[in-house]
């Protein structure tokens, strides 16, 4: 149940990964060129991994422990090489798209479906204040470069946050933030363009342009 719980989300992110990636292009020279070229893509299996590597120890220790030591070892190589460090503690739901991986760090985070991290994003815990809480973020979210997001605060759902953004506050649904601390610009601000493709979830992974 884990495999398949862990493969299905994988699923969804490739298939919105490899739609936005290669757009449009087919064949299997372009498929291969971006499975082993896209660092984003590796980021994001490494992450995966360690999600089912930790429930595979859960119910089974000893079956677990090699898949928790090559998860490690992976995440390693991506923090060092990538300097992309995803906890494996964090949930975030299928069609999750790491634009850009360098930089970007998120904690044992919640996060919704159809999220959109660019680059040198740190999510987690706050560290002024006491505040050991970690943020939750709803779905088709998008993160802009050198975004901000500490503390034990919600992100509604199709919130948009600008590039260099600190958030720290509750954020509404469909609110654009931007600033430094950030503020609320624009309500029911429409961020399907920068989300781009959203992933449907079910039996077979779909995806449609907002």
């Amino acid at each position: 149940m884990a495999a398949l719980r862990a493969a299905h989300a994988f699923s969804i992110d490739l298939a919105k990964m490899r739609s936005i990636a290669l757009a449009g292009r087919r064949g299997r020279r372009a498929w291969i060129a971006f499975c082993v070229q896209s660092s984003e893509l590796h980021c994001v299996a490494a992450y995966r991994f360690g999600r089912f590597a930790d429930r595979v120890r859960a119910r089974k220790p000893l079956m677990g422990l090699p898949f928790v030591v090559l998860h490690r070892v992976w995440n390693r190589w991506n923090t060092h090489l990538h300097h992309c460090d995803i906890s494996r503690k964090a949930r975030i739901g299928a069609g999750f798209m790491l634009m850009h991986r360098n930089g970007v760090l998120i904690g044992p985070v919640r996060i919704g479906s159809n999220a959109v991290v660019h680059h040198q994003v740190t999510i987690g815990q706050r560290a002024a204040g006491g505040d050991h809480g970690v943020p939750t973020i709803g779905d088709n979210v998008w993160i802009g470069p050198g975004a901000i997001i500490t503390g034990d605060i919600s992100i509604g759902d199709g919130a948009t946050i600008s590039a260099g953004a600190v958030v720290s506050r509750d954020i509404p649904a469909h609110a654009l933030v931007a600033g430094n601390p950030g503020r609320v610009i624009a309500n029911d601000y429409d961020n399907s363009a920068l989300v781009n493709y959203v992933i449907t979830p079910g039996s077979r992974a779909s995806v449609h342009k907002s």
